[in-house]
This record gives structure tokens, sequence and C-alpha cells, in this order.
């Protein structure tokens, strides 16, 4: 009854908001409003969001704060871990807000909160005083939840709304001695960069490689990592960051601001940079006895899959090998898209199977494998193999030495959504279990 209701009332519908916003404010009501005995830091964007959590939480911890995070991957409270199962970006206002009230207790300073456009839109953060925002970047996704660009950026421009009321409200009680400067960090690159740093707020810091206010400069890039320096006002710091690709220079950079904003210095910076071992199932290699390597990443967009192939290809040594699927009962649009970007950079490309949910897995096969034929033709470097363990298994077999093999859109996660309820799937004990098998 629940999913028929849901489908027959849209997104947008008054009802529907007023149910989303009920809840919110009643788990706010119910634990006590904890947001405010902490600073709490939102990171919104299409791409990037979770590592740039993770960087910043592991930038304050190395600094000695206390300090906790919501992720797509984790939760983290002072250091202890717990695996995020529910394949929600951003969890239900009455976990959030119980979350929050636990860090209160355990006397956490700051806490991070990975916001996604669906949880803005539903008011899911609601009663939360966010002090500092972060834009990634906004490309294409989720365009069947919120039918355009314009009001998938809106629903992000949420978050810094609120941190602007905070602004407003810091400003009117006169609180001066407080650990941080409410702020929002923006990407200076991004499309709608001009829009979010028209609303109002005391301190706006633009970042970007070579632009913006927090600048990344002479960088060099290698399979394993990047260097390069951040310049910020007058001073600077050279970094030398452990995992790969302009992206994650940028992912540093927000990071980075929100840092400068909780008043750590440039060299407190560097030090969580530098010993920041990456996320789970974000470009994590697993390498095989034979000489090649599989990548395991959770690209899920165009941008995101555009970016990661970009980077491998300058250094991968013989042929890039991809594994691409698409996850059903969202975004369709963006299937062709995607099949067409790991096309254009693989020598051999498998469309497979991912994660259906309620839709037909071949149909969104098709779609995929559709954008993928404007590059390459079928059984010659474009294969269609439904099932996603003989897809893997395939690319493993035919790997030589030198080669790469990346396997997109699972990422971290340890089930998979199929047509008749999930099924256990960790995709990088996958990829072990076959490596072993035809080693």
């Amino acid at each position: 009854m629940l999913n028929y209701l849901r489908k027959k009332i849209g997104y947008d519908n008054p009802i529907r908001r007023l149910w989303h916003w009920i809840k919110g404010v009643i788990a706010a009501i119910v634990h006590g409003f904890p947001g405010h005995k902490m600073v709490v830091i939102g990171v919104t964007g299409t791409n990037g969001k979770t590592t740039t959590v993770h960087m910043l939480e592991h930038i304050l911890r190395t600094a000695g704060k206390k300090v906790a995070m919501i992720s797509t991957v984790e939760l983290k409270k002072n250091g202890k871990t717990k695996p995020n199962i529910s394949k929600k970006t951003t969890l239900s206002p009455f976990y959030t807000q119980g979350f929050l009230a636990n860090c209160a207790r355990k006397k956490v300073e700051y806490v991070i909160i990975e916001a996604s456009s669906h949880a803005l839109h539903q008011s899911r953060l609601w009663g939360i005083p966010f002090a500092i925002s972060v834009l990634t970047n906004i490309t294409h996704e989720h365009l069947d939840y919120h039918k355009t660009m314009e009001k998938y950026a809106t629903a992000k421009k949420t978050l810094f709304n609120k941190v602007s009321k905070s602004c407003k409200k810091r400003e009117l009680e006169r609180v001066r001695q407080i650990p941080h400067s409410h702020a929002f960090v923006l990407n200076s690159s991004d499309r709608f960069y001009n829009e979010f740093v028209e609303i109002p707020c005391s301190r706006k810091i633009s970042y970007g490689i070579g632009e913006g206010d927090l600048q990344a400069n002479q960088i060099s890039y290698s399979k394993n990592g990047s260097k390069f320096a951040i310049r910020y006002q007058e001073e600077q710091v050279g970094v030398d960051l452990k995992i790969p690709g302009a992206f994650n220079v940028e992912n540093a950079l927000a990071a980075s601001g929100v840092a400068l904003s909780c008043k750590l210095t440039l060299e407190e910076i560097k030090n969580g940079l530098e010993s920041f071992e990456g996320v789970p199932g974000r470009i994590e290699r697993i390498k095989s006895p034979k000489g090649f390597e599989v990548i395991v990443d959770f690209a899920l967009t165009p941008d995101a899959l555009d970016r990661l192939y970009d980077t491998l290809r300058q250094t991968v040594d013989n042929r890039l090998i991809g594994i691409i699927g698409s996850c059903g009962d969202r975004d369709k649009a963006k299937r062709p898209d995607m099949g067409r970007i790991v096309a254009e950079h693989t020598d051999i490309t498998i469309v497979t199977d991912e994660e259906p949910y309620s839709e037909d897995p071949k149909a969104i096969m098709d779609a995929v494998l559709e954008g993928a034929k404007m590059l390459k033709e079928l059984e010659n470097d474009l294969h269609l193999i439904e099932d996603r363990y003989k897809a893997i298994e395939f690319a493993v077999k035919n790997a030589k030495e030198g080669d790469v093999i990346v396997v997109t859109g699972m990422g971290s996660f340890t089930t998979r959504s199929m047509n008749d309820g999930p099924m256990q799937w960790d995709e990088r004990e996958v990829v072990r279990e076959i490596i072993a098998k035809h080693s």
C-alpha cells in the first residue's frame, strides 16, 4: 500500500512534502535538537561528497578534535566505525537526530553529514543548525526525482540557506568565542557557483585547481596519488596525497576549506591529507599475481565515470577494461551516456547487470549498451554479459599483464538490490575470489 501511494503521490506533492516535514520536526523535538550542542558541517554535491566527508573527518581527528560523520559508506564517531548498510546517503531524520544526540553525550565537537538532494528536499535534516556547508559540484543525476537540473540545484541550496539562517542567528546573539566561522565552501568551476555565492553568508571560500580563494597549483599526478601545493591568502604548503586524480585534489581543497573555517592551520591540514588512506570502495585496487589489477569504484554518474576513466587512462600500462551497468528505479536518461563514456575510454567494454530493483534488468542493460554501441561493435571489443559474476570472470580470464579492469557501480556495498530482493554481494570479495580461482 505504501509503495502504491508513493507512485500515485508525486515527489513535489504538498501532502507528501508535509508528511516528510512532520517527520523531520518530530525527530528533532523527540531528540531535543542535539545539533545545537556541536558544530555541524554539511557536504552536498553530485560527486565527491563521500570522499570529502572522509577527508575532513580525518583532518579534524588528526588535529586532535572529537569528530563524527555520516556518509554513504560508513558512520564514524571518535574514530569508531560502523558500516552504512542502508544504501542511503543521508539517513532518516529519526536515525540522524538520534546519532547527533549520542554524539552530544560523547562530547563530540564536530559532526560532518553527507547531505543528499533527496534528504534536503524531504526535510530529513530539519532542525539541524548547519554552521558550514560545502558544494562539490552539480552534474546530471537524480532527474527521475527532481525532473530538471534547476530543481536539483534548488534542493541543494536548502543546505546553504540553513547555514545562512544559522549565520544570522549567531550575529544577533553576538557569539564570538566559537571554534569555527560560519562559511560556505564552493567549487569555483561549478556551473551553479554564481547562484550559490549569492546566498548571504559572512564567509565564503571558493576553491579550485588554479583558481579561487583556495587553490591547488604545481600539480603532478601519478598512478597512486598526487603532489600539489595548497595556497590560501599568503600561505602555501606542499601536499603528497595518497589517492589519485584531479577530482581528489578538488575534494582535498573542499575539505581544506572547511578545516580553515574550523580554524585549523595549513600545516595541520597538510598532516591530515598526507596520512589519509582513502575511502572503501573508491578507486580500491585489487592486484592479481598475473600482473594486472582490478579497480572497484562507486562511480554512478556520467561525470564521475568520465573523471575516473580519464585519470586511469593517464597511468595504465596496457589495456583498460571497463565493466559497466546501471541502477534500476533511478534516472534513466543517463544510462546511454554511461555506456558511451566507458566505451570511449576503454579498450574492452563489458555491459552487465547491476542493481535492477523493480525494473527489467535487460531493459537497463540495453539502454547502457545503446550508448556503448556508438563507439564499439558487439563481439569485438564490446560484450554484453548479463550475469555480473560471469562478466567480472570474463574480464579476469582475458586480462594480461599491465591491464587494468574497472568495475563501477557497487563500491563498498555488501548487497545488490535485485527483482526478488537483496542478495549478498561484496564486489571486492567477489573480485578476490575470481582472481584466486584463475591464478
